[in-house]
Parts: C-alpha cells; structure tokens; sequence
C-alpha cells in the first residue's frame, strides 16, 4: 500500500514543485499521487493538499503529465469532480481509457460528453462495464455506427425498446446493425417482430434487384417468410402479457392480417388466433376463447365477421380450430407436422373451392411441412444403426 504524503506540502511547495522539475519528474510525481489517492490511506488534510495536486496536474501542458495522473486514478470515485470532468474532456489518447472505467462521473456527466460528438468517447463510453438507460439513450440518438456497435455487443448495456426504436430507424439499411441488435439476448418482442420486418424488405429489395421478380411477387414473398417468422416467435413467447404486448405492436404497426391469423391457425398455434380475434374486436381474450371454441361454429363464425376478414379465409381457420380440437398435440415433430398437413389437405379437398390467392398460400404451407417431414426421415435415418 502507498505510503503517505510526508511531510505535508504547502499550496507554495506544490506550485514550486510543479514549476520547477522537468516533465518526466512531474509525470512521476503525478503517477504517484494518483496511486495514493487510489488506494485510500490519506488523512483528511493529506487528502486535500493531493486534491490541489491533482487540479494543477490536470491543467499541465503536458500530456505524458496528464496521461500519468488519469491512468494512476481511473478506477478511483472519489475524486473532484471538476478533476474528473477534466480529464474526461481531454484529449483522446487521455481521456478514452479513463472513460471506460472511471466511476466518478455521473450519467448526466456521460450523456453530456455523448452529446458532445466525440465518436472515439462515445466507443469508450458504449463498452463500459454497466451503460444506463439514459446513456444508452443517448448513444443511441447520437452515437456513430463504432460507439452502437460497441454499445450492441455490450451485455451491460441497459437498452431500452425506445432506445432499439430510435436504432432501427437510424440503421434500418445497415444490415450490420440490425444483425447485432437480432443478436442480443432477451430482445423485446415488439423489437424482434419489428426486425423480422426489416430483413424481409431487404430479402424483397434483393430478389427484385437480383433476380428480375415483380414487385408483387417479391412483396408476397416477403410476406410469407415475414409471417413464419412471426409466428415461430411464439414457441419462446412466456406469459399472457407478452402475448398482448405482441397483439399491440401488430395492430399498430398494420399487420394484425387474416393471413397472418389463418396461418397460425394452420400451423397449431390457437392461442395466437384467439388472442389476434380479441384484438382485432376489442374483447378479452378469455371472451375469444368461449367464441372460437363454440362447439356450434357459431361463435368462430360472428367473432370472424365482426372482426371484418376477408370472407374466403373462413373456410381454412374454421378447419384448422376443428382438426385443433380433434388432435391431441405432444410435440413431437411428426405428431406437428402431421396436424398442419391434416389441416392443408381437408381445406384442399372441400367442395366450396378456393380462390387461387389462398390455394397458393395453402400449397406453400404443404411444400413446406412435407419437406419438414421428408428432413425428419433423413436425420432419423442417418441416426439410425447399420443392419
């Protein structure tokens, strides 16, 4: 442990001592005060002399000065603030290691210095140990592509879904930020629905651009992969809230669709439908679930008419609720993809017919769930002993 400042300095020993020795002695002399002041062992008057000392040090001409004495107090809280501030204000080369670690700023003190414009600041503020709400706030408003990477590859970093919105709409292009926020753990669900969206117009933008496709088939392209993806969010969806806040954000962002109900339905997923029907006509969804499972149909089909879908999809959710009930699901993957196919082919085959939108819908479903089956035959296969 450092030993005390002996004997104490007057204020005109400490302006003598830091006139007169050469930059290498003042380097030295600053390191080592910084490492007393550190470590805590100074009485009170000590500590106030080596305050002084530090406030003259910090205002140095020289940076090898400076850089000693930041390097010597950077994981130290109790220091002036003013020295602090300083410090954390100087040059890069002095102040980015001391950001990343000083606990003595205070958020408001890190958000003023994000503000300030500083990229190489800003990095070093984003990798700290633990970022604030409000840092992270602000590094998302203000912060250029080097401080969000840091900042999204930051476990500690406190980012908030308001904060992930204001990303997305800065970086919506860069596929590089969205590929970092859609590898953050524990991404709200409005977050993920809404990159789900964002990949997929860039996969439409890229088919037409590469391959010469129409609009329209390009967009209903998207749209298939965009609502899969949707709905196989739900196998990790805990909890009733999050599937209200997931009713929420599709509502409003426009895509709450029949398509998107029926599809669930085909692919097992009831609760979904019953939770998108409550939505879309402003019950609770306990009120959907005495309606959707209405032994009568008469309560799938007034809640599906009230909820004003398109009139052809009736036929495909009406037989998907049926098969629901008549199948006892356990999970396993040929009892799922047998459910969704049952479903496909009874809609197929009903006399009522189908307009050629939602036959190719249903087609898509099927090409899918039997490739599903078909790579489910080939791993048990390849897993099975030789004869």
């Amino acid at each position: 442990m450092a030993s005390h400042l002996t004997p104490l300095l007057s204020q005109e020993d400490i302006a003598t001592l830091l006139a007169g020795p050469t930059e290498d002695v003042r380097a030295d002399i600053a390191f080592k005060v910084g490492e007393q002041v550190d470590a805590g062992v100074l009485s009170g008057q000590e500590r106030l002399i080596a305050n002084d000392i530090l406030r003259l040090m910090v205002s140095d001409a020289a940076d090898r000065v400076r850089a000693a004495m930041a390097k010597s107090i950077a994981t130290c809280a109790d220091i002036p603030h003013d020295v602090a501030q300083r410090l954390a204000l100087d040059i890069d080369d002095i102040a980015v290691p001391f950001l990343e670690v000083t606990p003595a700023l205070s958020d408001a003190d890190l958000v003023a210095i994000v503000r300030g414009g500083s990229d190489k600041k800003s990095s070093a503020i984003a990798g700290r140990e633990h970022v604030s709400s409000d840092v992270c706030d602000a590094i998302a408003s203000d912060g250029a592509r080097g401080a969000i990477s840091n900042l999204l590859a930051n476990k500690g970093a406190d980012i908030t879904t308001s904060s992930y919105g204001t990303l997305m709409d800065r970086w919506e292009k860069d596929s590089g930020v969205t590929g970092l926020i859609a590898a953050r753990d524990h991404l709200p669900i409005g977050v993920t629905e809404r990159l789900v969206t964002m990949i997929s117009d860039e996969a439409r933008d890229r088919l037409i651009k590469n391959h010469s496709l129409g609009d329209e088939v390009a967009r209903r392209m998207a749209l298939e992969a965009r609502e899969a993806v949707t709905i196989g969010l739900l196998d990790g969806l805990p909890g009733l809230d999050n599937y209200k806040r997931l009713m929420d954000h599709l509502y409003v962002s426009g895509r709450l669709t029949g398509t998107l109900i029926v599809r669930a339905a085909c692919m097992g997923e009831i609760q979904f439908v019953e939770h998108a029907l409550a939505q879309l006509v402003k019950i609770t969804p306990e009120r959907a679930w005495t309606l959707v499972h209405d032994s009568g149909r008469l309560g799938l089909r007034a809640l599906f008419n009230h909820a004003k879908l398109e009139r052809e999809l009736y036929l495909p959710l009406r037989i998907a609720v049926d098969v629901f009930h008549e199948t006892a699901l356990n999970g396993e993957v040929h009892d799922r993809e047998h459910f969704r196919l049952t479903i496909i082919e009874r809609v197929l085959t009903q006399p009522d017919g189908l307009k050629s939108e939602d036959l190719d819908f249903l087609l898509y479903q099927i090409s899918r769930q039997e490739e599903k089956i078909h790579q489910h035959d080939r791993e048990l296969a390849l897993q099975a002993p030789a004869a």
